[in-house]
């Protein structure tokens, strides 16, 4: 009797190389028997596959499927490419056994016919001299030798690429090509040594001032060749010097570019200010190769613009300065009546070699009869719009004493039923939009912040007075808000325009005749002149804290813009400096904290935290879910941390790191962080160490116990670390043990919002790893109960959001918050980096809940390593 031996069942990785990248897909193979497998895997085929050999193969997959890179089954070799810019990513792509190393090579670039057909060859060869081609089959950037897959230099696969691009003349392509091949370090043969082709594609535009109503555009290029080449009528300029020659070939969108800007050569009279001011309004309309943004920054000030202003203060009346400069002027007011009547259709004039800005609302102040209460709006206007207030406060509002809240009905389309401290909120904004207020929404984490919002936009609908309205927000929250707006309020789902993108929006007209407009802070940025022509009724800007520093681009633009009322929301209005808090309330209500300087002495160095708080409180609001959710929310349980002793080899590795003592605060910063990882996995230090047994890593080992119960009672649990190695492995760890997917959001995870509600949906038990600072906002995780934040983050505001990603409205069951703290009482006895983090954390927290404190994180990681390196605390 003959017994059957069973075939043996697996999981194989498939790699089909072609031209344009790697098509991935998996097999579970029994003997001669194949059953390709459709992907991503459901929870039932992971839970049915977990335990097989191969099964890893599935999990470097999913880890690579949730980067984004991964398109319609395919890795393009761009994106090979890009993984291979960081250690985590060239791990992975190790996992998916590709090659990480790029071929040692050498080559030769030909040109095979007559220069204007562009016929050219690329010789590659091996170290040993053998040709490429003639040892290896070729799939666009790899090449199969003797059964292994081989990568060609990123540089090798550009010029490659390049060969086979259409070009508009042969000309232009030998010129790619040829730069390519220098840039890859690959030869070129005699001829096209001797003949040079470049290839314009970029210009500058510079002015020649003949006078104040008299400029000259001309375009320019980084030599004076590529000028001469630029303004000629030929798209071909050739320059011979001994034997070599440079040809310089315009490319087709250039020499449109050049046709264009040849018939606004010469700009003269008004148009010379209204130029200077926004050069889309006086060149031919045109999708111009450079950046007209920082063309615009860039001739500002080239000839002067008085654009003047009344100032009003008590007992002096009105004075005259420049809004931009602050520069007082000596105008007085029947000189500016004058030149207004003088010039009655144009927006500026001359005068004395300047040009004066001809406001409209001060045309309409100094020629028309206003009444009183008129006088008042403008002289508001004025004072708003005047001033960076950063040095000197150049106007002074005076705030009318606040009314009690009204009683603002809520809007009918409105889906939802709002909390009280909602419904407060919401009546809050609406008094202020009345009044034409600013504010800032300020409170915790988890308390509603957007259906706030939502219901005053809704009731602004009603009143007809929605429409234009600015979002203003992180993109990774777009998304989001689309979706609270369509499931609360779907009446505004019939008018709403995202702009961003490279198919964006160029006309304001246009955009104005949206209800709704969502936009990015760097794209309100690059297009600050197009949202800036704009009349919004209102500008809501989400996670303010994004345009934090008054410096910045984003905070200036932001202040640029127009609207009737502006609300700012953040939970963290101050992280590291309390001018963070005065840059937004300086875009709230201009001038209301006074000028920066004066800010920082009555407040920054004097420490009134109090008073300040009580300064802010007619255009502030924060309330806690202590304060009122305390009833309505389940419990929240903060667990004793737990402590593990740290094991043999992570005590070794730990001695051997203190051989080396470095000083300087990089050196410092790079140290805390090697021992931070090395407790959480010594794999992340030593790739050697990454398939230690979990036993050997006390810290993961704990994690496991904790999660066995948490599947035993079919909840959800999301850890936190802000280190991608660690996500990679505890990933790897957590789906062989638990047969689950493990989804990873941190910065590089494109469809956020979709992983969450993938997770949210799933029933039973559930594991999440997250980034504390990339998903440290906009994401609502209510299915999951138990958050372990697996490393430290040096902020615990930081940590408590993290946190209330799952502790917030919406949440049914009671929520566990765990640390797990290592010890290593032979190389610190006196404490590790986390036992000392952790202590100093704890201290700090009451600090940290009050969001108008700044909290300083580098004299954290000071005083840490301070702590961390006295004598008694480290083994001789």
């Amino acid at each position: 009797m003959f017994l059957l031996k069973k075939k043996k069942k697996e999981m194989k990785m498939i790699l089909k190389p072609n031209h344009r990248g790697i098509e991935m897909g998996l097999i579970i193979q029994e003997g001669s028997k194949e059953e390709k497998l459709n992907l991503p895997l459901s929870k039932i085929e992971i839970e049915q596959y977990y335990k097989l050999p191969g099964f890893l193969n599935y999990v470097s997959w999913e880890e690579l499927y949730e980067t984004g890179l991964l398109k319609n089954g395919y890795l393009t070799y761009e994106n090979y490419y890009e993984l291979l810019n960081s250690e985590e990513g060239t791990d992975l792509v190790e996992s998916l056994n590709l090659p990480v190393s790029e071929l040692e090579l050498t080559g030769e670039l030909r040109l095979d016919s007559l220069p204007n057909d562009g016929n050219l060859s690329l010789q590659l060869y091996m170290k040993d001299g053998r040709n490429l081609s003639r040892v290896g089959k070729e799939y666009g950037a790899l090449f199969e030798i003797e059964g292994n897959y081989q990568l060609l230099p990123k540089k090798v696969y550009e010029l490659k690429k390049a060969l086979y691009i259409q070009y508009e003349s042969g000309y232009q392509k030998i010129g790619v090509c040829q730069k390519a091949a220098i840039d890859a370090n690959i030869s070129l043969e005699n001829f096209l040594q001797e003949e040079q082709y470049r290839v314009l594609d970029q210009y500058e535009l510079d002015i020649k001032i003949h006078s104040p109503d008299h400029i000259e555009l001309i375009p320019s290029g980084a030599t004076e060749q590529e000028t001469y080449a630029l303004n000629q009528v030929s798209s071909v300029t050739s320059f011979k010097e001994g034997t070599k020659r440079e040809r310089y070939v315009r490319n087709g969108k250039i020499t449109e570019d050049v046709k264009k800007i040849s018939e606004k050569r010469h700009i003269t009279g008004e148009e010379v200010p209204i130029f200077i001011d926004n050069p889309s309004a006086v060149l031919p309309e045109h999708d111009y190769q450079f950046d007209l943004e920082l063309f615009s920054d860039r001739v500002k000030g080239l000839i002067p613009i008085e654009r003047v202003r009344p100032v009003f203060t008590e007992g002096s009346g009105m004075g005259w300065f420049d809004y931009e400069t602050n520069q007082h002027i000596p105008y007085d007011e029947q000189f500016l009546k004058g030149l207004m009547e003088q010039n009655p259709n144009k927006q500026y004039a001359q005068h004395d070699g300047k040009w004066i800005y001809l406001d409209p609302i001060l045309r309409k102040t100094l020629l028309e009869a206003v009444d009183d209460e008129e006088e008042n709006k403008l002289k508001q206007k004025y004072e708003l719009d005047i001033a960076k207030n950063e040095e000197e406060l150049e106007y002074k509002v005076d705030p009318k004493e606040l009314l009690g809240t009204r009683s603002y009905p809520i809007p009918k389309g409105l889906r939802a039923e709002l909390f009280d401290h909602q419904l407060e909120g919401y009546r809050w904004i609406c008094h202020l939009a009345n009044q034409r207020r600013g504010g800032l929404l300020a409170d915790d984490m988890g308390l509603g912040k957007t259906i706030q919002v939502i219901t005053y936009l809704l009731y602004q609908n009603e009143l007809g007075l929605l429409k234009p309205t600015l979002i203003v927000l992180p993109i990774a929250l777009i998304e989001n808000w689309i979706k609270e707006i369509e499931k609360f309020a779907p009446e505004l789902m019939k008018s709403i325009y995202v702009h961003r993108g490279s198919t964006r929006l160029k006309s304001s007209k246009m955009i104005a005749q949206y209800d709704l407009v969502f936009t990015s802070y760097d794209t309100l940025k690059i297009d600050q002149i197009i949202l800036g022509k704009v009349a919004f009724q209102s500008i809501i800007c989400d996670e303010t804290q994004n345009a934090k520093s008054h410096t910045s681009q984003r905070s200036r633009a932001l202040r640029a813009m127009q609207s009737e009322f502006r609300l700012a929301m953040t939970g963290t209005p101050v992280e590291n400096s309390l001018d963070e808090l005065w840059s937004i309330m300086d875009f709230v209500q201009p001038g209301y904290l006074e000028s920066l300087r004066e800010f920082r002495a009555k407040y920054v160095e004097t420490n009134e935290y109090n008073q300040l708080l009580q300064t802010l409180q007619p255009y502030y609001l924060r309330r806690t879910k202590e304060e009122v959710m305390k009833d309505r929310l389940p419990e929240k349980h903060v667990r004793p941390p737990i402590t593990v002793e740290a094991s043999p080899v992570q005590k070794s590795i730990a001695e051997s790191m203190l051989q080396t003592k470095e000083t300087g605060q990089i050196a410092i910063l790079n140290m805390l962080m090697r021992l931070r990882q090395l407790y959480g996995h010594p794999g992340v230090v030593i790739p050697d160490y990454e398939t230690l047994a979990v036993n050997q890593i006390p810290k993961l080992n704990e994690v496991i116990k904790i999660l066995d119960e948490v599947r035993a009672k079919g909840e959800k649990a999301i850890i936190f670390t802000e280190f991608r190695k660690i996500h990679s492995i505890l990933k790897r760890i957590f789906m062989q043990h638990y047969g689950i997917s493990i989804p990873i959001i941190d910065g590089d995870t494109k469809n956020r919002q979709a992983v969450v509600q993938h997770f949210n949906e799933s029933s039973g038990f559930g594991v999440m790893l997250l980034s504390p600072k990339a998903a440290g906002v906009g994401l609502t995780i209510t299915s999951a109960n138990h958050v372990i934040h697996y490393t430290r983050w040096w902020n615990p505001a930081v940590e408590n959001q993290a946190t209330d990603r799952a502790y917030r409205i919406g949440q049914q069951k009671d929520v566990f918050v765990y640390h797990i703290i290592t010890k290593d009482s032979e190389n610190f006895p006196q404490g590790t980096v986390e036992e000392l983090m952790h202590d100093l954390l704890e201290s700090k927290k009451e600090l940290a809940e009050n969001v108008i404190v700044p909290f300083n994180a580098k004299e954290v990681q000071q005083e840490l390593w301070n702590n961390l390196v006295k004598d008694d605390n480290i083994k001789s």
